[in-house]
């Protein structure tokens, strides 16, 4: 059968890019071309398949050789991290809170103002009903050496301190002036002045002589009735029961009898010295009473009184000579508890069943009323005005109250407040701070009472 020509020569085509061949050195770098399959390679394939593998896996990974989804990875796990940090700081801090529990009650107590303006009140020194009153007395010697200006001819009594004892009655016993006190050795001495020598009493079930000490002089002046410490009868109550149950005994020796020439002081020097002595001994006498009044009572400066004895004259060095003195000290002493007490029913009709206290007593004025007692030991009262203001506060049972709010929850606070008419407001704070209800443990529960101001 005869060709035709066209079944020899094939139909020309139009050329396409996908017709020209890529060059060889653009073909091993093209990552997506594949690879011809050259002996060696086949070899490798079929001995380290997973190498193949993992070559594949490369040639997914893009140019820039990282995972795109490590970034996000990354921040996952590190707020993961930062979130179990969180947890465990907040429950070590609520560990360590609930080993920290416990509970404050704080409240202002029931208050009231005392205002005062020169109303004037009476104290007793002993009774049944009314506001009592101790008087506390302190005696100090004090001498200062002083120059001389002559010699003058004395006769001078000895004198000392005695102090006398009433073991005879719970009754005080009176001693008129110029009552005998005679000496171990038979000398005799003089009181000048009537006193009052308190009963006795019983304190803690034993019985306590009242003591009182005054100053006794010699019988006749001298240097014989110069004598040391010693103990005196009272010769006007011999033959009577009072006689063994009311003595004295000394306190300071008996001292300054003389009979001859002394050298003496000038008057000027004389008045300007015992000013000064005067002056020291109020000082320090008022330094000595504060140190010794007991912290439960209180002693107002403008209830004080002093007395002042001039002593026998010591010799002194050279020209000098000793001018001595004596300083007495009487002052008013009230119970604090006491004092408040009649304050606040005076002025606020308060029932003495009902404790009440003033914090700043001392900052009221009490001043005798008229004329101060020459004697504050031989008077059985006294009366005494009061200037200024202050703050009585109701006194709560803080024992009781504590044993009502244990182990109770907060809300019953409020109802157990009504059994507490002497606190004004209260609160209550509880750790840690997520719980509601007290501890039910006494030491851990504190009581804080706060100011009414």
């Amino acid at each position: 059968m005869s060709k035709k020509i066209e079944d020899i020569i094939p139909p020309e085509r139009r050329r396409s890019i996908r017709d020209i061949p890529i060059p060889e050195g653009r073909r091993k770098s093209d990552p997506f071309s594949p690879r011809p399959a050259t002996p060696a390679r086949a070899t490798a394939r079929k001995a380290a398949p997973a190498i193949r593998i993992e070559e594949e896996e490369e040639s997914a990974v893009p140019v820039s050789g990282r995972n795109p989804d490590f970034p996000r990875r990354k921040r996952t796990s590190r707020r993961r991290v930062w979130m179990a940090a969180g947890a465990g700081a907040l429950i070590l801090i609520f560990a360590v809170l609930s080993m920290f529990n416990g509970a404050t009650f704080a409240y202002v107590p029931k208050s009231a103002a005392l205002i005062f303006n020169n109303e004037t009140y009476t104290a007793h020194k002993s009774g049944t009903e009314g506001l009592f009153y101790s008087v506390v007395k302190l005696s100090r010697e004090k001498g200062a050496a002083t120059p001389a200006g002559g010699e003058t001819d004395v006769e001078r009594k000895a004198s000392g301190v005695i102090v006398v004892y009433n073991d005879a009655s719970a009754e005080p016993q009176r001693l008129i002036e110029n009552t005998r006190f005679e000496s171990s050795a038979g000398k005799i001495y003089r009181i000048r002045n009537v006193i009052t020598i308190p009963g006795k009493k019983t304190v803690s079930g034993v019985s306590q002589p009242g003591t009182i000490e005054v100053t006794v002089y010699a019988d006749a002046p001298g240097e014989a009735y110069n004598a040391g410490l010693s103990d005196f009868t009272v010769p006007g109550l011999k033959g009577t029961p009072r006689y063994t149950s009311i003595y004295a005994r000394s306190k300071t020796p008996m001292t300054g009898g003389l009979v001859g020439k002394e050298k003496t002081v000038k008057a000027e020097d004389l008045a300007r010295v015992k000013a000064e002595l005067q002056g020291a001994l109020k000082d320090e006498l008022w330094q000595e009473v504060q140190a010794e009044v007991p912290g439960d009572f209180i002693l107002f400066p403008s209830l004080l009184s002093y007395t002042f004895e001039d002593l026998p004259q010591g010799a002194g060095s050279g020209d000098n000579v000793t001018v001595n003195a004596r300083g007495n000290l009487y002052g008013v002493m009230f119970k604090k508890s006491d004092l408040a007490g009649y304050l606040a029913l005076k002025k606020l009709s308060v029932p003495k069943t009902e404790p009440v206290e003033v914090p700043a007593l001392s900052s009221l004025n009490l001043t005798f009323a008229g004329t101060p007692p020459a004697d504050l030991l031989s008077v059985s009262e006294i009366n005494f005005k009061i200037v200024g203001n202050a703050t009585v506060l109701w006194l709560t049972d803080e024992v009781a109250l504590k044993a009502d709010i244990l182990g109770r929850h907060k809300r019953d606070i409020t109802a157990i407040l009504k059994n507490y008419p002497t606190v004004a407001s209260a609160s209550v704070t509880v750790r840690p701070f997520w719980k509601s209800t007290l501890p039910a443990e006494s030491d851990k529960v504190s009581i804080k009472k706060l100011s009414a101001q």
